[in-house]
């Protein structure tokens, strides 16, 4: 659901700036990696992705009783789509690990961006590498 959320608010945000959708998908996912990683409040932020996705303050007086676990502030708060008062994200765990290696990935992924080591097609590629039917796919489809 953080993945939905995140290409919620990210097409969102290109429609009303009224831009073309990017369909890069290594760009898209330094993208998620920069929300979850570093921009992402878990303590105070929760995520719905009804309604074409909004986040909501998990201490609001309708949210606190479902969303907010005091002995656990740093949880996941992740609304359940057909259940709104069920919190799908409660059984979340380690999330500032979680939260920490979405960071790493992101810095790990700029520092190759912005001083690759060798040229190549794709950043991406290079660092989840095609399986081989992957390669024969997109030969077919040339």
């Amino acid at each position: 659901m953080m993945i939905v959320s995140f290409l919620q608010h990210r097409e969102r945000e290109e429609y009303n700036a009224g831009r073309q959708s990017m369909l890069n998908l290594g760009a898209l996912l330094l993208e998620f990696f920069e929300l979850y990683g570093i921009d992402f409040n878990y303590v105070t932020t929760g995520i719905s992705v009804r309604s074409d996705g909004f986040y909501f303050p998990k201490g609001s007086k309708d949210r606190v009783e479902n969303f907010w676990q005091p002995s656990r502030p740093f949880s996941l708060a992740l609304e359940h789509p057909f259940e709104i008062t069920v919190d799908a994200g409660r059984g979340s765990y380690r999330m500032q690990l979680i939260q920490r290696s979405f960071e790493v990935a992101f810095r790990t992924l700029m520092a190759y961006v912005s001083e690759p080591v060798q040229p190549c097609v794709s950043i991406l590629r290079n660092i989840l590498p095609p399986t081989e039917e992957m390669d024969k796919r997109a030969t077919l489809l040339k």
